[in-house]
């Protein structure tokens, strides 16, 4: 007996309440990525308060004693913020890998009409920078939200290696180890954070890459 036929209708209002779904969904991952953000640059920037009030002070023991209690916690906070960061940049990658798929959908049902379309149908990142007008590039990620808190904690990182070196050797050369490690600790955060994120898009497999090109469109 022949399987009953598909019934186009329910399919596209389950795929257009999925697109509305994901949509919310990205929108939810933007906000908390956000969200995060805010808290770890406002504890940075109460802790600096801080620092500038006891630094008016005589004791410079009394300041390195402050910064080496408080330094570790915002580095652990800024950590924790920039990895979720990045587990909130997968998530949106992914549900915008997913909206593309159905809109492809719409693309093949739209048939000539598909050229009233603005974004395209490509499950690709490829696919999702160009609805979004950006091209590929390997410097891309340096101009996101994970990369500007990955800046500030490797300077924080920095901050409390040459504070912590100050108390037993020469302050020149507490600041050079600071200095050099804000770099490496960049690298670090850089390596981290792309090799995650490369391990989670190998996982969606796409379906309809942008070399595959766009169909209803010349």
């Amino acid at each position: 007996m022949d399987p009953a036929p598909r019934d186009r209708g329910a399919l596209l209002t389950a795929l257009t309440t999925e697109h509305f779904t994901l949509q919310g969904a990205r929108a939810a991952t933007i906000t908390e990525s956000l969200g995060r953000s805010t808290i770890y640059l406002g504890s940075l920037s109460a802790s600096l308060v801080a620092f500038a009030l006891i630094a008016q002070g005589e004791s410079v023991a009394d300041f390195r004693l402050f910064a080496l209690l408080i330094l570790p916690g915002l580095f652990f906070l800024g950590t924790v913020t920039f990895v979720r960061i990045i587990e909130t940049g997968i998530e949106d990658a992914t549900y915008a890998q997913a909206i593309n798929r159905i809109r492809r959908y719409y693309l093949e049902l739209a048939g000539e009409d598909a050229r009233y379309f603005t974004l395209g149908g490509n499950d690709d990142m490829e696919g999702v920078l160009a609805n979004m007008g950006i091209t590929v590039s390997r410097w891309r990620p340096f101009f996101s939200v994970a990369s500007v808190i990955a800046l500030i904690n490797s300077m924080v990182a920095g901050a409390l290696l040459g504070i912590a070196l100050d108390a037993f050797s020469r302050r020149s050369i507490a600041l050079i180890v600071g200095i050099g490690v804000v770099p490496i600790a960049l690298a670090v955060h850089y390596r981290l954070g792309s090799s995650r994120f490369a391990r989670a898009l190998e996982r969606f497999t796409p379906i309809f890459p942008s070399s595959a090109g766009r169909p209803g469109l010349p």
